[in-house]
């Protein structure tokens, strides 16, 4: 109802205006009624006219209700037009100074309107979040504001004239535009990282797209400090096992032969955001043994029940010297990352030795048929040498030396040429 009547006080304004004060859209052809309302839907661009009495600089009384009117147009939140502001005063070589007078009493009028030293315009700014998808910003910018006087005496016809037929000499004319990089730059949004990017370690790789740990398109806000990421890797196995741990959740036996934790200097809460993706891959190398043993890659998932660590989609990447597995994560699981298999209460013999004592090297508690019992990733053999089950070693990552000819800075290592998924 509001829209509805500021719309019929504008054609009324329009109607009794004739050649004094009103609201107007700059055509070169007369506006036919029936078209007027479409007209002033958040128009691209449209005009106030305003008359003084002689010698006076102040705007009158019956003129505040057509600034009130022009106000409620190019500055309300929900017109998705970005105005720039024009004020032009048009007089002659005697009277400059009143006519400078007017031009500044009108801009402070829009000044006064919000309270500021500038005419200050707040907007609905729609844009598009990974955090929360499709959503609005509201910003506050300064409205690019043009002030002048103008000698009708050197000015052309055209220029004497509104639409043809209203002369403009005396008056001051206020000028809206849509113009949105002028108003709040041409800024096309934030994005972390800023391009595609590949963070190494030795044996891990994380590949980032443009965005994909946080983007927001079409913002003219301030984005955040580039973001600063670092891969810790454990994926030496006799490191892991003389200190050997289960990979934690509250009901399912997971045993890890490699983690890597992850650390960012940007990280979302998982209650935080809604929209996100998982559009990170992370990349650890294998050996077939390990692909035989359908190792699976577990992170960090935010259920209703807590967090949990959950296999992640799982890939075998072909086309480089080294065998690779991928997995798709989101900003949120930035932490522990691990390589790992799932096994059940009557499997924990085929894959681990019993252990006597908590206290012995790399045991582990494991509850069984209801029971708490104790055991342990390896034992020493005569030579002390690590002994394991066959299973259990088939998950490890056991390279010779004269066999690792991993080369973090060769692009060859990291090559796509075809993936396969892990059933």
């Amino acid at each position: 109802m509001k829209r509805i009547a500021f719309l019929v006080l504008l054609f009324a304004a329009l109607a009794a205006a004739g050649q004094s004060s009103g609201l107007h859209i700059p055509s070169e052809k007369p506006i036919k009624p029936r078209d007027l309302p479409k007209a002033w839907t958040n128009p691209e661009v449209f005009c106030l006219l305003l008359r003084f009495d002689d010698s006076d600089s102040a705007y009158r009384e019956e003129d505040l209700d057509l600034l009130d009117s022009a106000y409620s147009v190019a500055f309300s939140k929900d017109n998705p037009r970005m105005y720039t502001m024009s004020i032009e005063a048009y007089g002659n070589s005697r009277n400059a100074d009143i006519m400078r007078a007017r031009v500044e009493s009108v801009y402070r009028y829009f000044t006064m309107r919000g309270h500021e030293i500038v005419p200050v315009r707040y907007a609905y700014n729609p844009i598009h979040c990974s955090c929360h998808g499709d959503t609005v910003e509201l910003i506050r910018y300064e409205v690019p504001t043009d002030r002048q006087v103008y000698n009708c005496a050197d000015l052309p016809s055209s220029r004497k004239q509104l639409n043809g037929d209203i002369p403009l000499e005396g008056a001051v004319l206020v000028t809206f535009r849509h113009n949105p990089i002028e108003c709040i730059g041409g800024g096309g949004g934030c994005f972390l990282p800023a391009q595609d990017s590949n963070i190494r370690a030795y044996y891990t790789q994380l590949i980032l797209k443009k965005g994909s740990i946080y983007s927001v398109e079409n913002t003219r806000d301030s984005c955040p400090p580039p973001v600063q990421l670092s891969i810790e890797e454990h994926l030496d196995y006799q490191q892991l096992l003389e200190k050997y741990f289960l990979v934690p959740h509250p009901r399912n036996i997971i045993l890890p032969v490699g983690y890597v934790v992850l650390r960012s200097s940007f990280n979302r809460a998982p209650d935080e955001c809604t929209a996100l993706t998982d559009s990170i891959f992370i990349r650890f190398p294998v050996t077939e043994e390990q692909l035989e043993s359908r190792l699976r890659v577990y992170a960090k998932k935010y259920t209703a029940k807590g967090v949990e660590f959950k296999p992640l989609v799982t890939k075998k990447i072909k086309g480089g010297p080294v065998l690779m597995i991928q997995g798709a994560l989101n900003p949120t699981q930035f932490d522990t990352i691990f390589i790992a298999k799932r096994i059940t209460e009557d499997e924990v013999n085929q894959y681990l030795f019993p252990a006597d004592s908590p206290t012995e090297q790399g045991a582990i508690a494991i509850t069984v048929k209801g029971k708490e019992r104790y055991f342990k990733p390896f034992r020493m053999d005569r030579n002390g040498q690590y002994e394991f089950r066959k299973l259990f070693r088939n998950m490890l990552r056991i390279i010779d030396e004269e066999e690792e000819t991993l080369d973090p800075s060769s692009g060859d290592l990291f090559r796509n040429d075809g993936d396969e998924e892990i059933e």
